[in-house]
């Protein structure tokens, strides 16, 4: 039997991207199982979830077993057991619990396939520097990809941003970032019932708005900067109900002498996930000062007329490439948590990932370490009251596939 090579290539392109779904809690119900069950090149193979009646105290979860019938697909207790199955996979899409990340990682790539895990990496910084090592090694010798499911970096603007700042470098050396992050959030995070986005677990040094949205701006500003975090110093306002940090302001130095000042807040009032009763969403900015220009981004993210991507150098004047990219980046958006459609764009370049095509990486292991360390330095400072150094070692970081630090 032969096949043609038309035939062949049709064959090719008809494959869909055989994903395990790990973990079956709010988001994964709520937004990543739909999202690829909608998908025309994405398959469910399997959910791996070891507690066969999910709770969350947002909302109602079905149980395992309702899920396997409705994705029409095998449940797993365990990522060991879904590997030792006879089913055959492409990917990993990690939605569990922050402590798990890093094993599930692990082994995820270990076993040769490519990982989507949610944000953040990890919340310890040993941990994420292991997982970027794997990364980074899995990506060389392998060709396998690492995500960090931080959607905003994988938007048209996100990109455009990047290609100014990071790559053509038209503001120059970036010299210093101011940002913030103000949401609607309170009844996330002043809530102790949602113990997964207030409670400290494993070596956690805090837990609240800055691993559960701060995660999310500081690694636009890293991908779109460049940047590498040594040290930060901060303040967090506790909430009295949950003991999660409300509030947050912190300055965090980095590594070719930059430094960020960051501002981030629950405590906007209404729900940032509904646009009804004049609700504008989650307020982004960020704003890059170097020693040839700026560049500032910053709207709402609910109200795609409320900002877009501006550029301004010292010298005077945009070329072409400049006008291309802000023409891209004429309307604001940050994080896509669009619960229609078939997924963020960080979701389809995953999916692109495992059919072995091109992919963008708006997120990596390098973004990803820099969030962990930086956060866990901010709540070890806030904490301390001391200006903290970001573990495991002043200037830790991937470059060419090698850990430093």
């Amino acid at each position: 039997f032969f096949l043609s090579q038309g035939s062949a290539f049709l064959i090719m392109s008809q494959r869909r991207a055989r994903i395990a779904v790990l973990g079956a809690g709010w988001w994964s119900q709520g937004w990543h199982l739909p999202h690829l069950s909608r998908h025309s090149e994405a398959e469910i193979v399997a959910i791996v979830e070891p507690n066969p009646h999910p709770r969350s105290a947002i909302n109602e979860l079905e149980s395992t077993a309702a899920l396997g019938e409705r994705y029409g697909c095998p449940v797993f207790s365990s990522l060991a057991d879904a590997l030792a199955s006879p089913l055959r996979l492409d990917g990993l899409l990690v939605c569990t619990s922050h402590a798990s990340h890093f094993e599930l990682g692990i082994t995820g790539l270990r076993a040769g396939l490519h990982v989507l895990m949610e944000k953040p990496m990890t919340t310890d910084p040993e941990e994420a520097l292991g997982l970027a090592a794997a990364a980074a090694a899995a990506e060389r010798d392998q060709g396998l990809a690492f995500l960090i499911n931080n959607t905003a970096n994988y938007r048209a603007q996100s990109r455009a941003a990047a290609a100014l700042v990071r790559e053509r470098r038209r503001v120059g050396r970036v010299q210093h970032v101011q940002c913030c992050m103000h949401s609607a959030l309170l009844w996330l995070f002043d809530d102790p019932s949602n113990e997964g986005w207030t409670r400290s677990t494993g070596r956690m040094s805090g837990n609240g708005f800055g691993w559960g949205q701060l995660s999310h701006l500081l690694a636009f500003v890293f991908h779109v900067g460049g940047l590498c975090p040594t040290h930060a110093f901060a303040h967090t306002t506790l909430s009295e109900r949950s003991g999660a940090d409300l509030s947050v302001a912190a300055v965090i130095t980095c590594s070719n002498g930059a430094s960020i000042a960051l501002s981030g807040s629950a405590a906007v009032p209404g729900n940032a996930h509904e646009a009804a009763g004049g609700q504008l969403g989650k307020y982004v900015s960020a704003r890059f000062f170097g020693d040839e220009g700026m560049a500032v981004y910053e709207g709402y993210d609910q109200q795609p007329d409320s900002g877009r991507l501006q550029l301004s150098r010292r010298a005077g004047g945009l070329d072409a490439d400049d006008e291309a990219a802000l023409a891209s980046a004429a309307s604001f958006a940050f994080e896509n948590y669009d619960q229609a459609g078939t997924g963020p764009e960080s979701l389809c370049s995953f999916v692109d990932a495992c059919l072995g095509r091109e992919h963008y990486v708006g997120a990596g292991a390098e973004v990803g370490l820099a969030v962990v360390r930086a956060i866990d330095a901010m709540y070890r400072s806030a904490r301390s009251g001391r200006l903290e150094a970001c573990a495991p070692g002043e200037g830790a970081g991937i470059v060419g596939g090698e850990v430093l630090g």
